[in-house]
């Protein structure tokens, strides 16, 4: 039983949301994984990219259409819905959900520190232990007031957007932004230097203006939970599926056309929108599966969605231990394989990928959690929870 104290009675949780595992969330998670995944193996892997292998150029060229820039807004925003989802279970069932978030976010940055600090510099935990803390600032908010400060931060924190904009619009909103105060008062230090030098909080630093820019994802996912997206959409699998097709094709249209010789300051002020119609696109095509009846089609992506903590340790773990250039601390000189072609290097990517998703199905015929998701539930809840599914049946006596 967890000792937390019983929650006063006017924090409600919202009406029309859904309760329990949404298995959508969890395939969508693993299309995240595998995106970000893909997007990181010239980090992971330190993979060269030459001209000359115009097969290994294309594979990066179309991951980048693809995913880049949509595939990290696509797992932010359905961290923002998960932050609900544990908000509004901690609720229901009477507990105070602000300590347990607070610790929940608190084991997140232990976990992003070692990661980023001892392991691997491409890490993205650590930013999204930071956007967790901002997030219990906006848990609060209704969902109108979610959108706004979602858009106002997507504007404010989009330079791109603000490129056609007038110079002195460009300016006064470049004064709003959150990245840009925080450094101004960074700079107001003794010593601003010396805090530059010195890589932790340098290192601290630039994920603290990440996890500001990509808080608007966040927010986004926080609205979209309060607005019932995975209670009504789902009613209405073929406006769903007809809707995201159209914004999957524009958005990568859009990032098609910003990575060609036709790119220009509408096309550059289009980017951010382009990117983040992907994202919604690949949600609703996934939705309209699921409403569809056609979610077996992404069956394989909802058990590596739900390991999606472990297995992107895991990703990064093996390959900084394989690969010589990509490691941090004593990963940075045990790596054996020096730069290999992108043309190589994707296809063991896909190959491992599929390896984990195998592994994370039949991990989970005969475990509740993931290794790490376990880890990471025993500190937000104070408690050891059941790890073997067979301790379950013992423990209920069935």
């Amino acid at each position: 039983m967890s000792h937390e104290t019983t929650l006063p009675l006017r924090v409600k949780a919202a009406k029309g949301t859904p309760e329990g595992r949404i298995h959508v969330l969890d395939q969508l998670r693993g299309i995240a994984l595998f995106a970000i995944f893909l997007c990181n193996l010239t980090h992971l892997t330190g993979a060269s990219l030459n001209e000359t292998d115009k097969i290994g150029v294309f594979l990066w060229n179309a991951i980048d259409v693809l995913f880049g820039n949509s595939a990290r807004p696509l797992f932010s925003f359905m961290f923002g819905i998960s932050m609900m989802l544990i908000f509004d279970a901690s609720v229901r069932k009477g507990r105070r959900p602000y300590p347990m978030l607070l610790r929940r976010m608190c084991m997140l940055l232990l976990f992003g520190a070692l990661h980023v600090f001892a392991v691997w510099n491409g890490d993205i935990l650590f930013m999204y232990a930071l956007d967790g803390f901002l997030l219990l600032l906006f848990l609060w908010m209704p969902r109108w007031l979610l959108l706004i400060a979602g858009v106002v931060l997507f504007v404010v924190t989009s330079y791109e957007i603000q490129s056609a904009m007038s110079p002195q619009m460009t300016e006064w909103l470049q004064l709003l932004s959150p990245s840009s105060l925080i450094y101004s008062g960074v700079l107001r230090l003794p010593n601003p230097d010396l805090f530059f030098s010195n890589p932790y909080l340098s290192t601290a630093f630039g994920e603290l203006i990440l996890a500001v820019e990509h808080l608007t994802f966040f927010l986004f996912g926080m609205y979209a939970y309060r607005s019932g997206l995975f209670t009504r959409l789902p009613k209405h699998p073929i406006w769903a599926s007809t809707i995201g097709i159209i914004l999957l094709l524009a958005g990568w249209l859009g990032k098609y056309l910003y990575s060609s010789p036709m790119n220009n300051v509408w096309i550059s002020s289009f980017h951010p929108v382009a990117c983040f119609a992907v994202t919604i696109g690949a949600v609703l095509v996934v939705i309209g599966l699921a409403g569809h009846g056609h979610a077996r089609v992404l069956e394989p992506f909802r058990a590596v969605g739900r390991m999606a903590f472990t297995n992107y340790l895991m990703q990064s773990l093996i390959f900084v231990s394989l690969f010589k250039e990509p490691g941090e601390g004593i990963f940075a000189s045990i790596g054996l394989i020096g730069s290999l072609s992108m043309t190589i290097v994707v296809p063991i990517g896909i190959a491992f990928f599929i390896l984990q998703m195998i592994v994370s199905h039949y991990w989970l015929r005969y475990f509740l959690y993931g290794p790490f998701e376990w880890l990471w539930r025993a500190g937000t809840n104070l408690e050891l929870p059941p790890f073997r599914k067979k301790q379950v049946v013992t423990e209920t006596g069935q």
